[in-house]
């Protein structure tokens, strides 16, 4: 079956400053492939497999791909912290942050 989501919508004239803001995160973590679509098994090469930092939140590629795509909604908490910025993503992520935010995804330490 089709996964469950349970969250709430992000409302319509907000989905594309926050689709705007996921985008223009840097990555942080790259993929050269993509991964299945869980809501469409016909799209087996679809998600991207990629991490983005705004420099105080992380997050996968998926995020953005699925609100874009099937209207799935990111973490509530993710969308208030953009709603406090007023969906303006930061001009740069400083190197430091990037390396915090990667080492919080893969489970490594940083000397930062």
């Amino acid at each position: 079956g089709r996964p469950l989501v349970r969250r709430p919508p992000v409302p319509p004239a907000e989905v594309e400053p926050v689709l705007a803001y996921l985008d223009a995160a840097p990555v942080i973590l790259a993929s050269r492939s993509n991964g299945p679509d869980a809501f469409d098994p016909a799209r087996t090469d679809a998600v991207p497999l990629n991490f983005r930092t705004d420099g105080v939140w992380a997050w996968p590629g998926a995020v953005a791909y699925y609100l874009r795509e099937h209207g799935v909604p990111p973490d509530p908490e993710l969308v208030a912290h953009l709603r406090a910025r007023r969906f303006a993503a930061p001009a740069e992520v400083t190197e430091a942050a990037k390396d915090l935010a990667l080492a919080a995804i893969t489970g490594t330490q940083t000397t930062v």
